[in-house]
């Protein structure tokens, strides 16, 4: 089955470490032309403290404005009373996140993660009681920056324990793009022999240019869910020099190829990534909706060159 459920993070994760406020009205822009261009699930904010992300401080509005799209909407909280703003906003899918570590796990969430662990337990029960899906991410699945080398072992015993506890969806986050294909192809089995591979899904950063093929290897180990930022924004606000998650129309550029069925329309995600570059009066990182998708028909005017 080559059908792939992509979730694009960029409002969210690709605009939480932009320190010049975007406006509301802005954010909802993306998400809609997001989910218009087929996107399936769109992460369209965060209920965390504004003191720490204060790019997310308009949750509340930016959900206010998506009320009709909220059943393809999901919402990162980062603890119990995150979940319930979200219930009090309609939302019907979160994310949380745990670390490998407890150094990042720390500095991410103030919790170790056996605290962490023992919320998402509380977070499971109150969500299900009122029709909420809960999704996990382990962060820092194949590299620490404060404790270097995270053991795969260690990112299988947590996503099993994720799953005993109730949670839908299990992440393996390259927080801070360290990983290689190698390494995914190696976490992907590993993993696998923890958690259905069709509730596994792969979150990972172009931090070091292997965004696009790391998405490929998962791919070619059985994965059907990733994540992706239109435009390749992004960066995790507790992670150093964590730059961009892997860009969106790229990766499924990739993935088209290799035959998967997404019904996007990637056409549309450079038009997208085009308005947000417009928005945030810069370009991006991602390479499609510069370069245009290639017709295969021969260019209207000659392409010069100095070579031979």
């Amino acid at each position: 089955m080559n059908e792939v459920r992509w979730t694009d993070v960029a409002p969210r994760d690709g605009l939480q470490n932009i320190a010049d406020t975007i406006s509301t009205e802005a954010k909802i822009r993306l998400v809609r032309g997001l989910l218009d261009a087929g996107v399936p699930r769109v992460e369209a904010t965060s209920f965390v403290s504004p003191a720490w992300v204060p790019q997310l401080a308009d949750a509340p509005a930016v959900l206010a404005g998506l009320e009709r799209d909220l059943p393809r909407l999901r919402v990162l909280i980062p603890n119990l009373r995150g979940l319930e703003l979200a219930l009090a906003h309609g939302v019907r899918n979160v994310l949380v996140t745990i670390a490998a570590t407890d150094s990042f796990n720390q500095r991410n969430v103030n919790r170790t993660v056996a605290e962490s662990l023992d919320e998402i337990s509380h977070i499971v029960e109150l969500a299900g009681e009122r029709a909420c899906t809960v999704d996990a991410a382990v962060s820092v699945s194949f590299g620490c920056p404060f404790d270097g080398e995270v053991q795969p072992a260690r990112v299988v015993e947590l996503c099993a324990d994720l799953v005993a506890r109730g949670v839908a969806e299990v992440g393996i986050a390259d927080t801070i793009g360290v990983a290689t294909p190698v390494d995914v192809t190696a976490m992907c089995g590993l993993a696998a022999a923890a958690v259905p591979i069709d509730r596994l899904s792969l979150h990972v950063h172009d931090t070091r240019g292997l965004g696009v093929a790391n998405v490929i290897a998962a791919f070619d180990a059985g994965i059907r869910r990733f994540d992706g930022s239109v435009g390749g924004v992004g960066g995790c606000p507790f992670a150093p020099r964590s730059t961009g998650n892997v860009c969106t129309e790229d990766a499924l550029q990739a993935l088209h190829a290799l035959g998967a069925v997404t019904g996007i329309d990637l056409a549309a995600l450079c038009v997208v990534a085009e308005g947000l570059a417009s928005d945030l009066r810069h370009d991006l990182p991602g390479k499609l909706y510069r370069a245009g998708i290639w017709s295969r028909a021969p260019q209207e005017a000659a392409v010069e060159t100095n070579v031979g």
